[in-house]
């Protein structure tokens, strides 16, 4: 009896133990073991999409259990507008199905025309510039016989340039009074370079001579020189040919 006695503890532990043991396989399969093998038959590797349009990109990863995440337009020099220039995650890494993928879509290389706003007044002008995505460096006021005062004159970089949006850009404004660009008198007669000089409300002040093959009376230079920012009431100076051949003097 004693006999007996004695094993019913170790059986009675070694039960315990066994069930113990069962009890942690069971949990370390449900989960451990499953979430691995149910995973991994779930998983698909992400296609290559660059280069396609947005359309073809989601045809190719629907089938596959995945789906468009965030398209967003970014700016690129070499891939046409409206095509994939990059997709996150990345071409042959593994991911779940349902997964997103996010894509880059190419907006071009955003190079764009400067309109051309001569005429227009300047308030409407700088709104046509701003949302057309330009930066407005400056307004300067310069004199235009033709176009009527308060409106744009010019533009720089002129009309027509082809220049990148963010492109910071100067307006001209037409003004009756003020600074404008130094005309060119050099080649002219002096007779000639006198009369536009007169036209513009300037004054013509010292004139030298030099030796030059021009023929006589030609404007070899002038101060201030072309383009330059003059006014009403500036001097202009001229440097004019003279005859070399002393002969021709007598």
């Amino acid at each position: 009896m004693k006999g007996k006695k004695s094993k019913r503890p170790l059986l009675t532990f070694v039960k315990i133990l066994i069930t113990l043991s069962l009890i942690v396989l069971a949990f370390w399969a449900l989960n451990l073991l499953m979430p691995l093998l149910v995973h991994k038959g779930n998983e698909v590797a992400v296609p290559n999409l660059i280069g396609m349009t947005e359309a073809d990109a989601e045809k190719t990863i629907v089938p596959l259990g995945l789906k468009i995440g965030t398209a967003r337009k970014v700016p690129h020099p070499d891939i046409p507008i409206g095509r994939v220039v990059a997709q996150y995650p990345r071409p042959g890494r593994k991911v779940k199905v349902g997964r997103e993928i996010d894509l880059d879509i190419s907006a071009g290389a955003n190079v764009v025309k400067i309109p051309n706003l001569e005429g227009l007044p300047l308030p409407q002008a700088i709104t046509a510039l701003e949302r057309a995505g330009f930066v407005i460096a400056r307004v300067e006021s310069i004199r235009s016989a033709n176009v009527p005062a308060g409106r744009v004159a010019a533009l720089f970089p002129p009309a027509g340039t082809e220049v990148r949006q963010g492109t910071e850009v100067v307006i001209s404004v037409s003004t009756k009074t003020g600074t404008f660009p130094m005309p060119n008198l050099v080649g002219l007669n002096i007779e000639t370079a006198r009369g536009i000089i007169a036209s513009h409300g300037m004054v013509l002040g010292q004139i030298k001579s030099a030796v030059s093959t021009e023929p006589l009376g030609t404007v070899l230079f002038q101060y201030p020189e072309e383009g330059m920012p003059v006014i009403s009431g500036d001097t202009v100076s001229l440097i004019v040919a003279t005859d070399s051949n002393p002969a021709t003097k007598r």
